[in-house]
């Protein structure tokens, strides 16, 4: 019996090396999409979607009518032909903001015959636009500053009422309410303090019965030792007769002084964040025509600067 004659082995690579090869390839170009999308040149799209500020662009069929810019548009006009012309007939540059590229520059018909059959009416001033876009620009940067003034002038408000209503409690619970004048703004809460319960006429030293209300006053800074305090030393605009003493300026600064160092000397607040200053009568809060007026403006007040406030003087 005759024996089966073997088949010769197929030349060139096995039959399962293309379905693996067809993988491969599949799987290269699979991770190279991944590896494009993951890589996205932000800068470049920023300056792309620039180039389109205060552009408008749009396709209109015939008889369609659109506004634009505050001007009517209508009759198939297109993004293409006559772009430049649509773009100075409602009063934005040829040139792109950004990066200063003329839109002719990307194969769009520049518009010259359309442009030619403008009424010089129509035809707007190259440079009252380009004036106009910086004033535009300036206008929004002004009402950026201030709508930035306002939210901080809102926060630090609301952080001042909610310190006004502590220290409220803490002064009924020391009940050194008749002694204070407390006050409060969107930069800090003021803490005016009776000169006449502070200092004998025409001096700086704290009285011995003082003491004790300072020692309360101390404990209402230390709470806010973090924040800026201020003391102020203040007098009415009756001239002083004192040796010691050369001036009322002189008089309310040595008075802020001795305020600063007691309460130093009372509890542990930081002193790059203390502040020291003498105003004299440059700033009375009545009149100096009467006592009473006069009895007010002799005082020295205590600023406590919200958290708001505090970081900005510091930063400075």
């Amino acid at each position: 019996m005759a024996k089966r004659k073997e088949k010769p082995a197929e030349e060139g690579s096995p039959a399962w090396m293309n379905t693996f090869s067809d993988l491969m390839n599949l799987l290269l170009c699979f991770f190279v999409l991944l590896f494009a999308s993951s890589t996205v040149d932000a800068e470049k799209i920023q300056k792309i979607a620039a180039s389109f500020n205060n552009i408008s662009f749009s396709v209109l069929e015939t008889g369609a009518v659109s506004k634009i810019e505050g001007q009517i548009v209508s009759g198939g006009v297109t993004q293409l032909p006559g772009i430049e012309s649509i773009l100075e007939y409602i009063g934005v540059s040829s040139k792109v903001e950004g990066n200063n590229q003329d839109l002719s520059a990307t194969g769009a018909d520049d518009g010259t015959n359309e442009r030619s059959d403008q009424p010089d009416s129509v035809k707007p001033n190259t440079e009252e636009t380009i004036i106009d876009n910086e004033n535009q620009i300036v206008a929004e940067k002004e009402m950026s500053v201030q709508e930035l003034k306002e939210k901080m002038e809102e926060q630090g408000l609301e952080q001042s009422e909610e310190m006004y209503d502590e220290i409220s409690q803490m002064i009924d619970s020391y009940s050194i309410e008749e002694r204070v004048v407390l006050d409060y703004n969107s930069q800090y809460v003021s803490l005016d303090l009776n000169g006449a319960v502070l200092f004998d006429a025409g001096q700086a030293e704290i009285r011995e019965d003082a003491k004790v209300f300072m020692r309360k006053i101390a404990s209402i800074l230390e709470r806010y030792k973090d924040c800026v305090v201020e003391i102020e030393g203040h007098t009415d605009n009756v001239p002083i007769h004192n040796a010691k003493y050369e001036s009322n300026r002189t008089l309310s600064a040595a008075r802020a002084i001795k305020v600063y160092e007691y309460l130093m000397e009372q509890v542990d607040l930081i002193d790059k964040n203390m502040k020291v200053a003498g105003y004299g009568e440059s700033r009375p809060v009545d009149s100096n025509k009467t006592e009473e007026g006069r009895a007010k403006n002799r005082r020295v007040s205590v600023k406590i600067y919200n958290q708001l406030n505090s970081a900005a003087q510091t930063e400075e």
